[in-house]
């Protein structure tokens, strides 16, 4: 039986260099297709998507409990706490430290304040309780960066109040125009916009999510397309040019999802997606990871607010952002994503099938022990 183990994986993401950036503009006037998000997938690795689905799908019914102590014998939650030179208070420090690490952000940061003023900002999108920001503050120490932090969450959430560990001499919380915190108005956003243009924001990161019952869980990466666009939005219209962008995943099968990140390798220089060695490999959680953002032009910015604002009209309605053929035309960024989205669900169904394999083990060990002897 294969075996897999908990690592950090990091893949490169690029479009064909002889390939002009996507028309954006010819699709200014266009009405947005919408389709529900349990239909917002195609057959690009269909066999693949399905594969892990009914992998996952074996889970059900398995006694919670049992499946959480034979995930973690078969991959070790690591220790919250002391690592190398910085510590943490919880696993989200760790993975955001292994994804930046793996991809070279921190020295990207370094290069980008070389002989000037090391002080740069950050801004926490949907990051409540802070966990990152936190993170943030204790890494920037190592690499002699001074950083500023600004971030916005939903407000009067149980769990999202922010840290009071963070220093509030180099943190600010915002709610917005409403008070709410919330990334989808885009009023919430442009308020954050409008409170840091006069700082050096070289980092934004966004780990936004929610809860999503376990009947539906295998459909969590079009559920959650709302809030995954508003925080790809966010970060065209916070970063200064050169900053970089970290935001949390899950499967990557979906158009819409081919669509974002196709998009970001023509707004960055370099684009990563990784998957740390802190987030467990038996889930889809994963890391896209932006260097170097070289601008929004007008017209693209103008089109993907109005798709956040017009497109997305509830949580149900994943819109088409662009065609999904002018992707799948550039065998560059095909060859790339195809690799990254295999090598990750290949590696979970390998991981929930020790699962299995140990949960029958053990239950059938449990069976013998209780056998009367003859």
């Amino acid at each position: 039986m294969l075996e897999v183990a908990d690592k950090t994986v990091e893949f490169l993401l690029r479009h064909d260099a002889a390939r002009p950036p996507p028309d954006i503009g010819s699709l200014a006037g266009n009405a947005f297709e919408r389709v529900h998000w349990r239909d917002a997938f195609d057959t690009f690795q269909e066999a693949e998507r399905l594969a892990l689905w009914e992998t996952k799908t074996a889970l059900d019914g398995l006694n919670e409990g049992a499946y959480l102590a034979a995930r973690d014998a078969l991959f070790p939650l690591a220790v919250s706490g002391s690592q190398g030179a910085v510590s943490f208070g919880n696993r989200a420090g760790h993975k955001l430290r292994e994804a930046l690490e793996a991809t070279g952000v921190w020295e990207h940061l370094q290069h980008e304040t070389c002989g000037r003023n090391s002080r740069i900002a950050f801004a926490d999108v949907c990051g409540g309780p802070g966990a990152f920001s936190q993170a943030l503050f204790a890494m920037s120490r190592q690499y002699k960066l001074k950083l500023r932090g600004f971030g916005m969450t939903l407000r009067s959430v149980k769990g999202l109040d922010w840290y009071s560990s963070l220093p509030s001499d180099r943190f600010l919380a915002t709610y917005g125009v409403d008070g709410t915190g919330d990334v989808f108005n885009l009023a919430n956003i442009e308020a954050l916009r409008s409170l840091t243009l006069t700082e050096k924001l070289k980092l934004v990161v966004a780990d936004g999510g929610f809860n999503v019952p376990f009947d539906i869980a295998n459909y969590q990466e079009t559920i959650s397309g709302r809030i995954l666009f508003g925080q790809w939005l966010a970060a065209l219209k916070l970063l200064r040019p050169g900053g970089c962008f970290l935001l949390k995943l899950f499967d990557t099968f979906s158009p819409l999802l081919r669509v974002m990140l196709y998009l970001a390798t023509y707004l960055y220089d370099r684009v990563h997606v990784v998957k740390p060695r802190h987030s467990r490999v038996v889930n889809s959680e994963r890391y896209l990871v932006c260097l170097g953002f070289r601008g929004a032009q007008a017209p693209w910015m103008a089109y993907f607010e109005r798709c956040y604002q017009v497109g997305f009209t509830d949580n149900d309605s994943i819109p088409t952002i662009m065609p999904v053929s002018w992707v799948m035309e550039d065998e560059t960024f095909v060859g790339d994503m195809a690799e990254m989205s295999s090598a990750i669900a290949s590696n979970q169904v390998v991981s929930l099938k020790m699962v299995l394999a140990k949960l029958h083990s053990s239950s059938s060990a449990e069976k013998t022990e209780q056998q009367p002897v003859s």
